[in-house]
């Protein structure tokens, strides 16, 4: 089984490609496949955001603004992993499509319209996008980012449970290097896979507790 993260700016525009690709690779590899998306939040994700937007990288009062919806887009996508993967993976798609390519305004209306298509608890979920336990999580995920030296959005770690010894970290994901790299037997050890499931290790503990 392939085990991916694929960490994203959650308001990026290359990012959707990159997630829908991910969606459609079980057409091309026939082993098992789990995945997770997880939103990057740091100063290069900020100024790609601000770039997209045509927003002044001047504007310190609009850098701080594009850093607090990136922040609360991604606390929303941590509630929503606490109802399951699938359904969060759907609503942060869902929301990217509201925001990009039907040019909608991020705000709670927005984030509780996304959370009802993606068929969440919406009670549960307006509780948990401001909650304690999933600032707890978003901080984990930012580190995880971090010890595995992951910077840039749409980069992904793919690690092949079926051969423990053996992980890639992708640049610039894309279906075609993985789908060749699985096939060639091409996947190398430049990610420790015991590191990653060790640090994975403490999210799924901190979910379960919530569930």
């Amino acid at each position: 089984m392939l085990e991916i993260h694929l960490f994203v700016n959650p308001l990026g525009l290359g990012c959707i490609n990159r997630e829908q690709s991910l969606l459609a690779i079980d057409h091309d590899i026939t082993t098992k496949i789990n995945y997770q998306f997880i939103p990057l939040l740091n100063m290069k994700t900020i100024s790609e955001t601000m770039s997209l937007y045509q927003e002044s990288q001047r504007s310190l009062s609009r850098r701080n603004r594009t850093a607090q919806v990136l922040m609360q887009v991604a606390m929303d996508y941590e509630a929503a992993l606490f109802q399951g993967r699938r359904r969060a993976r759907l609503y942060l798609l869902q929301l990217q499509k509201a925001l990009l390519n039907n040019s909608c305004r991020y705000n709670d209306d927005l984030a509780q319209q996304t959370a009802v298509k993606a068929k969440l608890d919406v009670d549960v979920f307006l509780e948990d996008r401001h909650s304690s336990l999933a600032k707890r999580s978003f901080k984990r995920h930012q580190q995880l980012a971090s010890g595995l030296g992951v910077f840039s959005p749409s980069t992904a770690v793919v690690v092949d449970t079926d051969n423990p010894r053996y992980s890639l970290l992708v640049d610039n994901f894309d279906m075609r290097t993985l789908i060749d790299a699985y096939r060639n037997h091409q996947l190398d050890n430049q990610v420790s896979p015991a590191s990653l499931a060790q640090q994975l290790s403490s999210f799924t503990c901190v979910r379960n507790k919530k569930n």
